[in-house]
């Protein structure tokens, strides 16, 4: 337990040291910052997942996936640095079409070692974990129009809604699971992940939504303190009774996610027979076990904030 604890206390200074590079160091060099520690948790990532997946995929398809994550990342970023909103997507949409190129070739140039399924579990090798993080890589860069951006609506905040709301959500769906599971034992998924019950997923709906109710007072008076910008005191009162159910919408379906992710996660270990994806970090995992439900939370959160980009 002691272990597992200084572990999540590690990964949570880790987080907090980039995200404070990323918010006080000039810009863009803040956001690479936390680009960086992405990339490295996509290598780490990509390299648990192959070796989780054994010989199931062929030494030249992990050499592609290889090569996917170690190009994916810096290439989204960089062309959302220097072409602009839109860019970094189209960088990310190339990139998975060569690797999708690069492995169907193989059915030419390799015929005999290569089979459909290996195909598949390269591909979704390459998917999971390093597409995700592109996504979250993009957030990272998010950039709104000035009104959206008066009220904070920016890459800083995707960053907390994506490592606030899905920790909060894990964390409380832990404590209802194990505290009212003798009450409430209907479980969700027992052939994926027979300890999630479905109290426990309710639990993690009101982690999610809690988490986001405390970040919408905290980072609006934040705003206010730290960067001027006059968001819960006299200009945005009014503008706080709409933005808090838009708040409590993203910590509902980023704590829909978190789960979701968790499950894909447990389903992928029991296919491949693993308790845990790795062991860097003891009493956690891998990094894909402590990314999982975080990696789909981001996906949504980013979508939401893409929608209210194109609206306001």
């Amino acid at each position: 337990m002691k272990i597992r604890l200084l572990s999540g206390i590690c990964y949570i200074a880790l987080l907090v040291a980039f995200y404070c590079l990323k918010i006080f160091l000039p810009q863009p060099y803040g956001d690479f910052c936390f680009d960086g520690m992405l990339y490295v948790f996509g290598l780490i990532g990509t390299f648990e997942m192959l070796r989780a997946m054994g010989d199931r995929v062929t030494k030249k398809q992990c050499g592609i996936v290889y090569a996917f994550a170690a190009l994916a990342i810096p290439a989204s970023v960089l062309f959302e640095y220097w072409i602009g909103s839109g860019g970094g997507m189209l960088a990310l949409c190339v990139c998975v079409l060569a690797l999708s190129v690069a492995l169907l070739s193989l059915l030419v140039v390799a015929h005999e070692e290569t089979s459909l399924e290996s195909l598949g579990v390269a591909f979704l090798s390459a998917v999971y974990p390093t597409l995700l993080l592109c996504v979250l890589a993009l957030g990272n860069h998010a950039a709104p129009n000035s009104e959206l951006a008066s009220i904070g609506f920016d890459s800083r905040l995707f960053v907390l809604f994506v490592f606030i709301v899905s920790p909060c959500a894990d964390s409380i769906a832990y404590v209802f699971g194990r505290f009212l599971k003798k009450y409430f034992p209907k479980k969700m998924a027992p052939k994926l992940s027979p300890n999630k019950t479905v109290i426990g997923g309710i639990g993690g709906l009101v982690g999610g939504m809690l988490g986001a109710l405390v970040l919408f007072y905290v980072y609006n008076a934040a705003l206010g303190d730290v960067y001027g910008v006059n968001s819960i005191d006299a200009a945005a009162v009014d503008n706080a009774q709409i933005w808090l159910p838009i708040y409590l919408i993203i910590g509902l379906l980023g704590a829909v996610a978190t789960a979701f992710g968790d499950l894909v996660e447990s389903c992928i270990k029991r296919k491949v027979g693993l308790k845990d994806m790795g062991n860097i970090m003891p009493g956690h995992g891998g990094v894909l076990d402590r990314l999982d439900g975080t990696m789909f939370a981001s996906l949504i959160t980013y979508v939401i904030f893409i929608i209210l980009y194109a609206i306001f």
